[in-house]
């Protein structure tokens, strides 16, 4: 996705520029303790297999985004992010489960920018035999992910993390999120069009580039199961790869924001259709 190459680009500019911020994380001691750690984690894990949240997660694209996160209650955890470039992130400390979620306690400065840092507390969703880790803050995003297919998916690789081995496992249903999210999950896609247009902001990135969001308005609402926050991309013109983020709800309309990236990039039309599926992913899921 072009959006996604932008990104990538900028993010490995703030990932180079804050390499001297990061000396104590990378250092040699550093690295003893992590690997230390990480053996006292994998022989806690063999003694508890059938635990509801310890184990080895990944998250990660293959590339610049490579999240490893293993983390067990009584030795704690490591988290470490690679990228082309080597080693981007390190840190380790305690774990503990606060409030149905595993909060992480931090070594060294947990900074959520750029190449680097991990979500503070992790709540655990299940989904048959697979576990997630999903951010506390990103439950509605997980939902997303799931609802436009890219979940579960069939290979290691992905934005969730996911407990090492567990995309093998086949899956029915719905995962299971806490009660206050579960009507962000949709048995099947929700469909919309543009009926209005309204006008553009623009905001700075880190990069010489401008983010662009226009709004718009959608001939679908609440009746139809959308709620604030959720995504839809778009399915026609097929020529375009755009996501509409739900800002607004009423009963059979809704409003929402289209993000670009450049202000020059042409905006969104009235008569563009969107689908909480994508329309490259055919779903996976055998609901019941």
């Amino acid at each position: 996705m072009k959006t996604n190459l932008f990104f990538s680009m900028a993010l490995l500019v703030v990932a180079n520029s804050s390499c001297a911020a990061k000396e104590s994380k990378m250092s040699a001691g550093a690295e003893s303790a992590a690997n230390r750690l990480r053996k006292n984690i994998a022989s806690e894990l063999k003694a508890i297999p059938n635990h509801p949240w310890a184990g080895e997660y990944y998250a990660g694209d293959g590339l610049g985004v490579n999240m490893a996160l293993c983390v067990a209650p009584r030795s704690g955890f490591v988290f470490e992010w690679h990228g082309c470039l080597g080693l981007y992130d390190r840190n380790y400390g305690a774990a503990t489960w606060t409030n149905d979620r595993v909060h992480l306690s931090f070594t060294f400065e947990n900074k959520q920018q750029g190449f680097q840092g991990i979500a503070p507390d992790l709540i655990p969703v299940p989904w048959g035999k697979r576990r997630y880790l999903v951010p506390a803050g990103d439950m509605v995003g997980f939902c997303n992910r799931v609802n436009d297919g890219s979940e579960p998916r069939d290979g290691m690789h992905g934005s969730e993390l996911l407990r090492r081995g567990d995309e093998k496992n086949p899956i029915s249903g719905l995962p299971k999120v806490p009660k206050e999210f579960q009507h962000y999950l949709i048995s099947k896609p929700i469909v919309a069009e543009i009926i209005s247009v309204g006008a553009y902001k623009t905001r700075p990135s880190v990069a010489d580039w401008k983010f662009k969001d226009t709004a718009v308005v959608l001939n679908a609402g609440s009746s139809q199961g959308l709620s604030t926050g959720m995504e839809l991309l778009v399915t026609e013109p097929v020529t375009m790869v755009e996501a509409v983020r739900i800002t607004k709800v009423e009963e059979n309309q809704s409003e929402g924001i289209i993000t670009q990236v450049g202000e020059d990039e042409p905006g969104p039309k009235v008569g563009w259709r969107f689908s909480t599926q994508a329309p490259w992913k055919a779903s996976k899921r055998k609901l019941k």
